[in-house]
C-alpha cells in the first residue's frame, strides 16, 4: 500500500478454496481495495490458485490505472475531487500508470473499458421508511438483484439489501 500513496487506505484479500469436487474452479480470488473516493474491487475463478492470483492482479492494476488516470485529470483540471494530492503522488501515479501499460502491452493485455456513460437511465420513486425486514420482503416482490431503502430503525439511513450469489440477503450500509 506505500507504493500506491495515500489513495489506497486499505486492501483486502481472500483466497478461497472450495473442496466440493463437482466445481470445476475450486480457487477463488477477491481482491477489494478502499481509495479515497472509490473502491476497487476484483474476483476471478480458476483451477490453479496461482493463476488466479495473477489473474485478479492484472485486473486490479488495470483498474487502479483508470483510477489514477481520473486523479492526474482532475488535479490538472482544478477540481475539488483532487484537493490534498500532492504532485509527488502525481509523479507517482504516473510512474504506475506507464509501468502498468508497459506490462499490458508485453502481455497483449485488455484494457478496462471505459463505462458507457450514455446510457444511463434516471428512475425516480417514492422511499417511505421502512424495517429491515420490509426491505428484504419487497427484495423478494421485485424483480432485481438490490432493493435501496431508508431504513426507520437507523433513523431513516439510505441501505440497500441485495442477493448474495451464495445464498442468502446482504445489507450495504453507507459509512
Amino acid at each position: 500500500l506505500d507504493k500506491e500513496g495515500k489513495q489506497v487506505t486499505k486492501c483486502d484479500v481472500h483466497l478461497i478454496y472450495d473442496q466440493n469436487p463437482a466445481i470445476s474452479t475450486p480457487n477463488h480470488v477477491e481482491v477489494t481495495l478502499f481509495a479515497k473516493g472509490a473502491t476497487i474491487r476484483a474476483h476471478k475463478n480458476n483451477d490453479d490458485m496461482y493463476a488466479t492470483i495473477d489473474e485478479v492482479s492484472d485486473t486490479i492494476k488495470r483498474k487502479l490505472r483508470k483510477y489514477k488516470e481520473r486523479i492526474i485529470d482532475t488535479h490538472r483540471q482544478g477540481k475539488a475531487e483532487a484537493q490534498g494530492v500532492t504532485e509527488e503522488e502525481i509523479s507517482m501515479f504516473e510512474e504506475f500508470n506507464t509501468e502498468v501499460m508497459e506490462e499490458m502491452k508485453k502481455s497483449d493485455i485488455v484494457d478496462v473499458p471505459a463505462p458507457d456513460m450514455s446510457s444511463i437511465q434516471t428512475k425516480t420513486f417514492s422511499m417511505e421508511p421502512i424495517s429491515l425486514e420490509e426491505a428484504v420482503l419487497c427484495l423478494e416482490y421485485i424483480d432485481h438483484d438490490f432493493y435501496v431503502f431508508k431504513n426507520k430503525d437507523k433513523g431513516n439511513k439510505v441501505q440497500c439489501v441485495y442477493n448474495r450469489n451464495a445464498g442468502g440477503v446482504g445489507l450495504i450500509e453507507p459509512e
